[in-house]
C-alpha cells in the first residue's frame, strides 16, 4: 500500500490537472473576497464572513467528479492498474490508495480554499456575529461529506474502464445531486400560505389561503430525508445554516462512504481488465 501511495503521490504532483485545480481553488477565493469587498463599497452591503468558508463546499462536488474521473480515468487509458497488478499489488490495496489519493486531495483543495479566503477576508470583513463552535463544526462536517463525494467518485472511476464515459457519468451525476437537492429545497421552502386577490363589487381583495404546493407533513419527511442523505443537500444547508440536526449529517456520509467502497471493492475484485 504504501508504494501505491508513494507513486500515486508522485504522479499526483507531476499532473497538470492538479496544479489547474490549485490555481482555479485560488482564483475562486480571491474572487469571493473581491465580489463581496466591492459590495460593500459600493453598495454599502453588510458582509457576514461566516458563509465565506462554504461558498466553494456547495459546488466542490462537481469539481471532485471532474478530477477524480480525469486523473483516475488515466489508470485504464494507459494500462497504469493492469501494470499494477502484474508487478503483484492486490486489487483492494490499489482501489484504497486511489480513494486515499482522491480523498486527501479534495480535503486539501478544500483546506487551500478556507486558508485564502480567511487570510484575506477576516481583515476586510472581520469576525463580528460569528459563532466559532457553531463554524468548526459546520467545516468539520463539510470535511466528512467530502470524503463521501470522494467514495462515490472514485467507486465511477474504478467500475467505469473509459475515461470520457467516467468523465461523463461523473458530471452528470454531480449536477444531479445538486438538481435533487435544490428541488427538495423548493419544496421545503414554499410558503404555508399564499395571497390570493379576489374582486368583490368592483373592489379587489386581498386575503391568505393555504398553498396547494405546500407539502403535506409526510412529504416533508421524505423530501427532507432525501436532501440530508443527499451530499449536495448537506452542502446546501450547511451554507445556509438552515440545519435542524447537523449530527446526522456524518452519519449519513459515514453510510454512503462504506456502501460505495465497500460495493467499489466488490466489483473492482470482479472486474476483468482488458
Amino acid at each position: 500500500m504504501s508504494k501505491l501511495l508513494d507513486a500515486g503521490f508522485t504522479r499526483l504532483r507531476k499532473n497538470k490537472l492538479f496544479w489547474i485545480l490549485l490555481g482555479f481553488i485560488i482564483l475562486f477565493a480571491l474572487y469571493i473576497d473581491f465580489i463581496n469587498y466591492s459590495n460593500m463599497k459600493n453598495y454599502n452591503a453588510t458582509i457576514d464572513f461566516g458563509n465565506f468558508p462554504f461558498y466553494y463546499s456547495t459546488m466542490i462536488g462537481v469539481v471532485i467528479a471532474i478530477f477524480t474521473s480525469l486523473f483516475l480515468g488515466v489508470e485504464y487509458s494507459d494500462g497504469i492498474i493492469r501494470n499494477k497488478i502484474s508487478i503483484g499489488h492486490k486489487r483492494i490495496n490499489i482501489y484504497l490508495s486511489n480513494l486515499i489519493i482522491i480523498i486527501v486531495t479534495s480535503l486539501a483543495s478544500y483546506v487551500l480554499y478556507l486558508l485564502i479566503v480567511s487570510s484575506i477576508g477576516i481583515p476586510l470583513f472581520g469576525t463580528s456575529g460569528i459563532i466559532f463552535k457553531d463554524l468548526v463544526i459546520r467545516i468539520l462536517i463539510a470535511f466528512v461529506t467530502i470524503i463521501a463525494y470522494s467514495s462515490i467518485f472514485t467507486f465511477l472511476a474504478t467500475i467505469i474502464s473509459n475515461k470520457t464515459i467516467t468523465a461523463v457519468v461523473s458530471i452528470m451525476f454531480a449536477f444531479l445531486l445538486m438538481m435533487v437537492a435544490l428541488t427538495c429545497f423548493n419544496v421545503l421552502e414554499a410558503p404555508r400560505y399564499i395571497n390570493e386577490s379576489t374582486m368583490t363589487n368592483g373592489e379587489i381583495k386581498i386575503e391568505q389561503v393555504l398553498n396547494p404546493k405546500y407539502p403535506s407533513e409526510k412529504k416533508r419527511k421524505i423530501y427532507q430525508y432525501l436532501l440530508d442523505i443527499n451530499p449536495a443537500g448537506q452542502m446546501y444547508q450547511i451554507t445556509g445554516r438552515k440545519v435542524t440536526d447537523l449530527k446526522i449529517f456524518p452519519l449519513y456520509s459515514l453510510g454512503i462512504i462504506i456502501v460505495f467502497t465497500t460495493t467499489g471493492l466488490v466489483m473492482f475484485k470482479k472486474k476483468e481488465l482488458k
